[in-house]
């Protein structure tokens, strides 16, 4: 009896321990392997994307019926120019649609969220139309392992790399002619925190717009296991295998951290948000006001994920050219 006992543990410790990383391994990977296709709109154009090709997808019945409904072909734009450059990481090659209407006008880089997704989504093309709309420039792009840019990985690095694709279109907006002062970000769910990395590798980006982003890292994986039905036990286990699965250290996604004092933000997210909670939202709000950084909130009642520029397109456009004209100059 005294040698089965250890014995009988040790392979209880044994299975345990293959079982908790094994369920780390499966929900990591479930979260973070990526469709590199665009999902039902892939090849989508800024004249041709609609939000009526999936709106019977959508779980939450105002969202259905909000995109079932929506004209999208009053925000189609007819005159873009496809365009390619490198990211800051000079082995990838980033694709974007460039609306260049306005001379002597600010221009906003718009930056789509997480998989299936890219530049040919309705968010992203929606917003580039009413900045158009407004008398900024606007452009799109397709993140590493999306759409037509470089493929490198079967796995989302969640802004930690990915923010190196929006300095490199910084960089490319300075070479065909605006200002530093005068290019902007707009990032869009998990694209928000691509775009808060990258103004805080890039002090001269002055103005920076978060559509429903996440707060912080330990926030974000409680709220992931719990839509699989998960204790948060598993977290070590989750975030463990996102390194080995990545390569990146997915504890260091916090963009409420990256926040600095020599920037302007403006956050939006909406009160029903089942996606990414609408804690994260107050998180960030007490977080710049604790620390003095300059920041406008928009918490839109009745309202879910990514929805508002979908509900109320022409105030979501007003509240753009009114945060934009104001820190970005010629």
């Amino acid at each position: 009896m005294t040698n089965k006992l250890p014995y009988s543990f040790t392979v209880l410790l044994i299975f345990f321990i293959f079982f908790y990383f094994g369920v780390g391994f499966y929900l990591a990977n479930d979260i973070l392997r990526i469709d590199h296709s665009c999902g039902a709109h892939e090849g989508s154009l800024p004249n041709t994307w609609s939000t009526q090709v999936d709106y019977q997808d959508y779980s939450a019945s105002a969202s259905s019926q909000l995109r079932k409904n929506f004209d999208s072909s009053k925000y189609h734009l007819d005159d873009w120019k496809e365009v390619r450059f490198s990211s800051r990481d000079k082995d990838i090659k980033i694709s974007g649609w460039l609306f260049y209407y306005f001379q002597n006008k600010p221009i906003v880089i718009v930056v789509h969220g997480i998989f299936p997704n890219g530049k040919c989504k309705p968010e992203s093309n929606l917003v580039s139309s009413l900045l158009i709309k407004n008398g900024i420039n606007a452009l799109t792009i397709d993140l590493r392992n999306y759409g037509q840019s470089t493929l490198v990985s079967n796995y989302e690095n969640l802004g930690l790399s990915e923010y190196e694709d929006v300095l490199g279109a910084f960089d490319f907006l300075q070479k065909i002619g605006f200002n530093k002062n005068q290019i902007g970000l707009h990032g869009i769910s998990l694209g928000a925190t691509s775009v808060i990395f990258a103004a805080e590798k890039e002090p001269s980006i002055r103005a920076v717009w978060a559509e429903s982003s996440l707060a912080e890292f330990k926030m974000i994986l409680q709220d992931e296991i719990s839509r699989y039905g998960m204790p948060h036990d598993f977290g070590p286990a989750v975030s463990f295998a996102g390194k080995i699965l990545t390569g990146i250290d997915p504890t260091k996604l916090s963009p409420a951290y990256s926040l600095t004092n020599h920037q302007h933000y403006y956050f939006t997210h909406g009160d029903k948000d089942q996606r990414i909670l609408p804690r994260h939202f107050y998180f960030i709000k007490n977080y710049a006001s604790n620390n003095n950084i300059s920041s406008d909130f928009w918490l839109v009642k009745d309202t879910n994920h990514v929805d508002a520029m979908l509900k109320y397109p022409d105030e979501y456009g007003s509240r753009m050219k009114k945060f934009y004209e104001k820190y970005l100059s010629n």
